[in-house]
């Protein structure tokens, strides 16, 4: 059933379009940024619906751009600073923060107004003004093949015995991001230990980094590294797609991350279960949508924005997300739990999901980030104790403010 406020934000897509129209006899250009674009099998589906809106009328064309995920936020805020930049950005969620505060971006209020929003919108309102809505949001949990883990980890301690046992014959047992190269990726892995173990960045904008949870998280996370499961040196991609090709036994990724797998092999042998930590609280990633500040045609922009959020593009985009979730509520339908039963194990962990950004100092969290993967790096280096690494980051951390 499509609520009151879901078909009036369609109606008022449509007559942001007719203002669009008739201010112009020409289409009005404007080009959208997602690494999602890029991703093969949700980046061709994505690109699939921006034609759909194209051919759907003739007041406004979408140009696809693809940039990859490891330098996207790098690539749009050079672009951005220099008074370009693509029109429509799917920032990751801590970048909002930081486009917002630089007056960056165009508010979405008048975008938004009359729409169901999932709360983890609210995540993407700096100072009162909506900046960002989601284009998916994607809860982590463990993700395992469920042909090589037959006995799935509940605890920690049997998570690092599963992954030694699975690491022989070419197989390696686990996976995650652990070089410079990937900060935002190490960030949100080494998150994920840290908030399963009671600790956070930090708290109503105190830094909280060498708290004895947080340090436990980081110990966690060292912890997996030096036990010689994971394959050292491979990025992301590499180990995904190993994963995909079944020489990766588990991982913690997101709930998008099911869909990539199968793009790179459709038989891939995909399960999920809660991450096996002392407590429930997991991460939790979005791609946002946002208006850059510079567009010359911020109406077409909003115009798109609007058909996108309709319930009908809603219900559409949730079709290919897998295991996240759109911005509006929708509904799962029983033929995609059917084929893909790990998604209802991302969906549970809704409650329990963090932003990984630091609390109270979330246009902090470049900076911050930096400090604390660089002082993580130096610990995997063995250069340093995670103690005296999480101290001098505290410190830094603290100078920031």
């Amino acid at each position: 059933m499509i609520d009151r406020r879901n078909l009036m934000a369609g109606v008022a897509a449509l007559a942001l379009l007719g203002s669009v129209a008739a201010a112009a006899a020409e289409p009005a250009e404007i080009s959208f940024a997602a690494s999602m674009l890029g991703e093969p099998l949700r980046g061709p589906l994505l690109t699939a619906l921006v034609e759909e809106f194209n051919q759907s009328q003739d007041a406004v064309h979408v140009t696809p751009v693809t940039t990859p995920f490891s330098s996207f936020g790098t690539t749009m805020f050079t672009q951005m600073g220099g008074g370009g930049g693509p029109d429509v950005i799917a920032f990751d969620q801590p970048n909002i923060y930081a486009a917002a505060e630089a007056g960056l971006l165009v508010s979405l209020d008048e975008v938004v107004d009359g729409v169901t929003l999932l709360p983890g919108n609210n995540s993407l309102i700096v100072d009162g003004v909506q900046y960002g809505v989601a284009l998916d949001i994607s809860n982590y949990a463990l993700i395992y093949n469920p042909t090589l883990v037959t006995k799935v980890p509940t605890t920690f301690d049997e998570l690092v015995a599963e992954a030694k046992a699975q690491t022989k014959d070419g197989v390696y047992g686990f996976a995650f991001r652990h070089t410079q190269a990937e900060e935002a990726g190490v960030w949100y892995d080494l998150s994920n230990y840290v908030y399963g173990n009671g600790g956070h960045w930090a708290v109503d904008g105190n830094p909280t980094i060498n708290s004895a949870e947080t340090i436990a998280g980081v110990t966690a996370y060292k912890t997996l590294y030096d036990a010689n499961v994971i394959p050292k040196g491979a990025d992301a991609a590499t180990y995904r797609r190993m994963f995909a090709e079944g020489k990766i036994a588990m991982m913690i990724d997101n709930g998008g991350i099911p869909t990539v797998l199968k793009g790179t092999n459709p038989d891939a042998a995909i399960a999920a279960a809660p991450a096996p930590l002392p407590t429930k609280a997991i991460g939790q990633v979005m791609a946002a949508l946002a208006i850059n500040g510079n567009s010359k045609s911020p109406d077409a922009a909003k115009a798109f924005m609007k058909w996108f959020l309709t319930p009908e593009t809603q219900a559409k985009v949730q079709g290919f997300l897998g295991g996240s979730t759109a911005a509006t509520p929708i509904a799962r339908t029983k033929e995609e739990l059917e084929k893909a039963p790990y998604i209802e194990v991302f969906d549970s962990l809704g409650d329990v999901a963090l932003p990984f950004m630091p609390q109270g100092l979330e246009a902090e969290t470049p900076q911050v980030r930096n400090i604390v993967v660089e002082a993580v790096m130096r610990v995997l280096a063995g250069q340093t104790d995670v103690a005296a690494a999480m101290n001098e980051a505290q410190s830094q951390v603290e100078a920031l403010r």
